[in-house]
Protein backbone atom coordinates (compact mmCIF):
# COMPACT_ATOMS: atom_id res chain seq x y z
CA UNK A 1 0.00 0.00 0.00
CA UNK A 2 1.24 3.24 -1.09
CA UNK A 3 2.30 5.94 2.21
CA UNK A 4 0.70 8.97 1.62
CA UNK A 5 3.41 12.07 1.77
CA UNK A 6 2.58 15.09 3.90
CA UNK A 7 2.24 18.49 2.05
CA UNK A 8 1.07 22.12 2.38
CA UNK A 9 -0.99 23.80 -0.01
CA UNK A 10 -1.93 27.20 1.38
CA UNK A 11 -4.26 30.27 -0.29
CA UNK A 12 -3.82 33.50 0.96
CA UNK A 13 -5.73 36.61 0.70
CA UNK A 14 -4.35 40.16 0.37
CA UNK A 15 -7.44 42.10 2.18
CA UNK A 16 -8.47 41.39 5.98
CA UNK A 17 -11.76 41.30 5.03
CA UNK A 18 -11.36 38.58 2.77
CA UNK A 19 -11.48 34.66 3.99
CA UNK A 20 -8.25 32.86 4.97
CA UNK A 21 -8.55 29.77 2.84
CA UNK A 22 -6.15 26.97 3.03
CA UNK A 23 -6.23 23.04 2.45
CA UNK A 24 -3.29 21.21 4.17
CA UNK A 25 -1.81 18.37 5.14
CA UNK A 26 -0.98 17.73 8.75
CA UNK A 27 1.31 15.40 10.66
CA UNK A 28 1.83 15.42 14.39
CA UNK A 29 0.49 18.96 15.09
CA UNK A 30 -0.61 20.86 17.38
CA UNK A 31 -2.25 24.59 18.17
CA UNK A 32 -2.76 26.05 21.40
CA UNK A 33 -5.59 27.31 22.62
CA UNK A 34 -6.48 30.37 21.00
CA UNK A 35 -9.76 32.07 19.85
CA UNK A 36 -10.78 34.47 16.66
CA UNK A 37 -13.02 37.56 16.39
CA UNK A 38 -14.18 36.30 13.25
CA UNK A 39 -15.89 32.54 12.21
CA UNK A 40 -14.01 29.68 11.59
CA UNK A 41 -14.64 26.30 9.81
CA UNK A 42 -12.80 22.82 9.72
CA UNK A 43 -13.38 20.37 7.25
CA UNK A 44 -11.82 17.13 7.37
CA UNK A 45 -10.49 15.25 4.32
CA UNK A 46 -8.33 12.76 5.20
CA UNK A 47 -7.67 10.84 8.29
CA UNK A 48 -8.30 12.45 11.94
CA UNK A 49 -7.95 14.72 14.59
CA UNK A 50 -8.75 16.06 17.94
CA UNK A 51 -10.37 19.58 18.62
CA UNK A 52 -11.23 21.04 22.02
CA UNK A 53 -13.03 23.45 23.08
CA UNK A 54 -13.29 25.45 25.88
CA UNK A 55 -13.71 23.28 28.93
CA UNK A 56 -15.35 20.68 26.79
CA UNK A 57 -14.23 17.07 25.94
CA UNK A 58 -11.95 16.16 22.42
CA UNK A 59 -13.54 16.34 19.47
CA UNK A 60 -12.06 13.76 17.69
CA UNK A 61 -13.23 14.36 13.83
CA UNK A 62 -13.19 12.12 10.57
CA UNK A 63 -12.97 11.77 7.45
CA UNK A 64 -16.20 14.08 6.15
CA UNK A 65 -16.75 15.57 9.18
CA UNK A 66 -16.98 19.39 10.03
CA UNK A 67 -16.88 22.09 13.08
CA UNK A 68 -18.38 25.47 12.78
CA UNK A 69 -16.51 27.08 15.67
CA UNK A 70 -17.88 30.49 16.80
CA UNK A 71 -16.42 34.16 16.82
CA UNK A 72 -13.94 34.18 20.43
CA UNK A 73 -14.31 30.86 21.83
CA UNK A 74 -11.83 29.28 22.59
CA UNK A 75 -10.33 26.25 21.10
CA UNK A 76 -7.20 24.17 19.92
CA UNK A 77 -6.28 21.41 17.37
CA UNK A 78 -3.96 18.40 17.30
CA UNK A 79 -3.41 16.00 15.10
CA UNK A 80 -1.91 12.73 16.41
CA UNK A 81 -1.15 11.28 12.88
CA UNK A 82 -1.27 12.48 9.59
CA UNK A 83 -4.89 13.96 8.31
CA UNK A 84 -5.69 17.00 6.00
CA UNK A 85 -7.87 19.27 6.31
CA UNK A 86 -9.46 22.29 4.77
CA UNK A 87 -9.37 25.48 6.90
CA UNK A 88 -11.86 28.59 6.26
CA UNK A 89 -11.77 31.75 8.28
CA UNK A 90 -14.17 34.44 7.40
CA UNK A 91 -13.32 36.86 9.57
CA UNK A 92 -15.34 39.61 11.21
CA UNK A 93 -15.81 42.59 8.89
CA UNK A 94 -16.70 40.76 6.32
CA UNK A 95 -19.77 38.83 8.71
CA UNK A 96 -20.63 42.13 9.14
CA UNK A 97 -20.88 44.09 6.06
CA UNK A 98 -23.39 41.44 5.20
CA UNK A 99 -24.98 40.30 8.45
CA UNK A 100 -25.26 43.70 10.40
CA UNK A 101 -26.86 41.64 13.19
CA UNK A 102 -24.02 39.24 13.43
CA UNK A 103 -22.64 40.23 17.52
CA UNK A 104 -26.11 39.21 18.64
CA UNK A 105 -26.23 35.69 16.41
CA UNK A 106 -23.95 31.94 17.27
CA UNK A 107 -24.18 29.09 14.98
CA UNK A 108 -24.55 25.86 15.82
CA UNK A 109 -23.67 23.25 13.02
CA UNK A 110 -21.22 20.50 13.11
CA UNK A 111 -21.23 16.90 11.56
CA UNK A 112 -18.61 14.45 14.41
CA UNK A 113 -19.61 11.07 13.33
CA UNK A 114 -20.59 8.56 15.83
CA UNK A 115 -22.01 11.52 17.56
CA UNK A 116 -26.27 10.98 18.13
CA UNK A 117 -29.13 13.12 17.05
CA UNK A 118 -27.07 14.58 14.15
CA UNK A 119 -28.58 17.83 12.65
CA UNK A 120 -29.29 17.69 8.75
CA UNK A 121 -26.27 19.44 7.36
CA UNK A 122 -26.58 18.01 3.62
CA UNK A 123 -26.31 21.22 1.96
CA UNK A 124 -23.31 22.18 4.23
CA UNK A 125 -21.71 19.61 3.31
CA UNK A 126 -22.10 20.14 -0.31
CA UNK A 127 -20.70 23.66 -0.28
CA UNK A 128 -17.72 22.91 1.88
CA UNK A 129 -17.26 19.95 -0.67
CA UNK A 130 -17.26 22.26 -3.29
CA UNK A 131 -15.22 24.51 -1.73
CA UNK A 132 -12.38 22.14 -0.94
CA UNK A 133 -11.98 21.47 -4.84
CA UNK A 134 -11.87 25.24 -5.91
CA UNK A 135 -8.30 26.70 -6.87
CA UNK A 136 -9.45 30.63 -6.63
CA UNK A 137 -7.31 32.89 -8.26
CA UNK A 138 -6.10 31.05 -10.38
CA UNK A 139 -8.99 31.55 -13.13
CA UNK A 140 -11.75 34.18 -12.96
CA UNK A 141 -14.36 31.77 -12.83
CA UNK A 142 -13.02 29.79 -9.43
CA UNK A 143 -12.72 32.60 -7.73
CA UNK A 144 -16.33 33.91 -8.37
CA UNK A 145 -17.44 30.28 -7.81
CA UNK A 146 -15.31 31.02 -4.28
CA UNK A 147 -16.69 33.75 -2.94
CA UNK A 148 -20.29 32.61 -4.35
CA UNK A 149 -19.59 28.99 -2.41
CA UNK A 150 -18.93 31.60 0.92
CA UNK A 151 -21.89 33.79 0.36
CA UNK A 152 -24.01 30.31 0.06
CA UNK A 153 -22.74 28.93 3.10
CA UNK A 154 -23.23 32.31 5.19
CA UNK A 155 -26.48 32.47 3.64
CA UNK A 156 -27.61 28.53 5.17
CA UNK A 157 -25.88 29.04 8.73
CA UNK A 158 -27.99 32.11 9.40
CA UNK A 159 -30.83 30.40 7.83
CA UNK A 160 -30.75 27.24 9.57
CA UNK A 161 -28.31 26.93 11.96
CA UNK A 162 -27.89 30.71 14.15
CA UNK A 163 -29.09 31.19 17.37
CA UNK A 164 -29.33 34.65 19.82
CA UNK A 165 -27.34 35.57 22.12
CA UNK A 166 -28.32 38.00 24.85
CA UNK A 167 -27.07 41.64 24.89
CA UNK A 168 -25.80 40.73 28.83
CA UNK A 169 -23.75 37.73 27.29
CA UNK A 170 -22.04 39.91 24.70
CA UNK A 171 -20.49 42.37 26.77
CA UNK A 172 -19.18 39.79 29.37
CA UNK A 173 -17.83 38.28 26.14
CA UNK A 174 -16.29 41.87 24.46
CA UNK A 175 -15.02 42.35 28.07
CA UNK A 176 -13.41 38.93 29.50
CA UNK A 177 -12.25 38.13 25.87
CA UNK A 178 -10.15 41.70 25.97
CA UNK A 179 -8.67 40.66 29.10
CA UNK A 180 -7.65 37.20 27.75
CA UNK A 181 -6.13 38.83 25.18
CA UNK A 182 -3.56 40.65 27.01
CA UNK A 183 -3.06 37.61 29.06
CA UNK A 184 -2.42 35.36 26.04
CA UNK A 185 -0.18 38.30 23.72
CA UNK A 186 2.04 38.74 27.07
CA UNK A 187 2.70 35.13 27.45
CA UNK A 188 3.02 34.57 23.57
CA UNK A 189 5.97 36.87 23.85
CA UNK A 190 7.23 35.75 27.15
CA UNK A 191 6.51 32.00 27.28
CA UNK A 192 10.45 30.91 27.13
CA UNK A 193 10.90 32.40 30.24
CA UNK A 194 9.72 32.22 33.99
CA UNK A 195 6.12 33.96 34.18
CA UNK A 196 5.49 33.97 37.85
CA UNK A 197 1.48 33.86 38.99
CA UNK A 198 1.58 37.53 40.33
CA UNK A 199 3.63 38.76 37.47
CA UNK A 200 0.65 37.60 34.94
CA UNK A 201 -2.37 38.53 37.67
CA UNK A 202 -0.57 41.84 37.92
CA UNK A 203 -0.96 42.88 34.38
CA UNK A 204 -4.52 42.74 33.80
CA UNK A 205 -5.09 43.81 37.57
CA UNK A 206 -6.38 40.81 39.37
CA UNK A 207 -5.53 39.11 42.31
CA UNK A 208 -3.58 35.66 41.98
CA UNK A 209 -6.59 33.89 43.42
CA UNK A 210 -9.22 35.38 41.21
CA UNK A 211 -6.99 35.03 38.10
CA UNK A 212 -6.73 31.16 38.74
CA UNK A 213 -10.08 31.25 38.91
CA UNK A 214 -10.88 33.42 36.30
CA UNK A 215 -8.38 31.94 34.06
CA UNK A 216 -9.74 28.13 34.17
CA UNK A 217 -13.07 29.02 33.50
CA UNK A 218 -12.69 30.52 30.27
CA UNK A 219 -9.52 29.02 28.88
CA UNK A 220 -10.47 25.59 30.18
CA UNK A 221 -7.51 25.19 31.95
CA UNK A 222 -4.81 26.66 34.63
CA UNK A 223 -2.49 28.90 33.58
CA UNK A 224 0.60 26.37 34.16
CA UNK A 225 -1.14 24.19 31.45
CA UNK A 226 -2.00 27.24 29.19
CA UNK A 227 1.86 28.27 29.12
CA UNK A 228 3.37 24.60 28.70
CA UNK A 229 0.86 24.16 25.40
CA UNK A 230 2.11 27.19 23.64
CA UNK A 231 5.40 26.05 24.41
CA UNK A 232 4.40 22.60 23.51
CA UNK A 233 3.57 23.63 19.93
CA UNK A 234 6.80 25.96 19.83
CA UNK A 235 8.73 22.81 20.54
CA UNK A 236 6.36 20.31 18.23
CA UNK A 237 7.13 22.71 15.14
CA UNK A 238 10.88 22.75 15.95
CA UNK A 239 11.29 19.01 16.08
CA UNK A 240 10.07 18.98 12.78
CA UNK A 241 11.98 21.70 11.22
CA UNK A 242 15.73 21.70 13.09
CA UNK A 243 17.97 18.42 14.18
CA UNK A 244 18.10 19.74 17.30
CA UNK A 245 18.00 17.50 20.09
CA UNK A 246 14.32 17.72 22.84
CA UNK A 247 16.57 18.53 25.55
CA UNK A 248 17.95 21.54 23.81
CA UNK A 249 14.51 22.48 22.28
CA UNK A 250 13.15 22.42 26.15
CA UNK A 251 15.57 24.87 27.09
CA UNK A 252 15.24 26.79 23.82
CA UNK A 253 11.78 27.34 24.62
CA UNK A 254 11.51 27.03 28.06
CA UNK A 255 10.04 23.94 29.08
CA UNK A 256 11.54 23.23 32.16
CA UNK A 257 10.17 19.38 33.16
CA UNK A 258 11.64 17.29 30.58
CA UNK A 259 9.06 14.04 31.84
CA UNK A 260 6.00 16.43 31.92
CA UNK A 261 7.22 17.39 28.37
CA UNK A 262 7.46 13.41 27.29
CA UNK A 263 4.20 12.66 29.26
CA UNK A 264 1.95 15.52 27.10
CA UNK A 265 3.47 14.25 23.79
CA UNK A 266 2.97 10.73 24.25
CA UNK A 267 -0.99 12.01 25.16
CA UNK A 268 -1.01 14.33 22.07
CA UNK A 269 0.66 12.19 19.59
CA UNK A 270 0.81 8.38 20.83
CA UNK A 271 4.27 8.72 20.24
CA UNK A 272 7.58 9.88 20.68
CA UNK A 273 9.65 12.55 19.62
CA UNK A 274 12.17 10.00 17.99
CA UNK A 275 9.80 8.07 16.46
CA UNK A 276 8.16 11.29 14.61
CA UNK A 277 11.59 12.40 13.63
CA UNK A 278 12.03 8.56 12.24
CA UNK A 279 8.44 8.97 10.47
CA UNK A 280 9.62 12.43 8.72
CA UNK A 281 12.63 10.92 7.32
CA UNK A 282 11.44 7.85 6.19
CA UNK A 283 8.50 10.22 4.37
CA UNK A 284 10.86 12.77 2.74
CA UNK A 285 13.06 9.68 1.36
CA UNK A 286 9.38 8.52 -0.32
CA UNK A 287 9.05 12.14 -2.15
Amino acid sequence: MHKQTYRHEEIKYPSNEDAFFNVLWHNRDYTAPHWHNGLEILYLLEGSEDCYLGEDDGIRMKKGDFLVINSRVVHSVQCPRQCKEMLLQIPYPMMKRFIPQIDGLEFVCERISGKKHQMDTSQVEQSLSILAGLRPFQSPEETLEFYSQIYHLLALLVKDFSVSVTSDKMEVSEKYMERLGMITSYVKEHYAGDISLQEIARLVSLNPDYFTRFFKKYMGMTFLDYVNSVRMEHIVRDLQKTDLSVQKLLEIHGFTNYKLFMKMYRERFESTPGKMRKYRKEQKHME
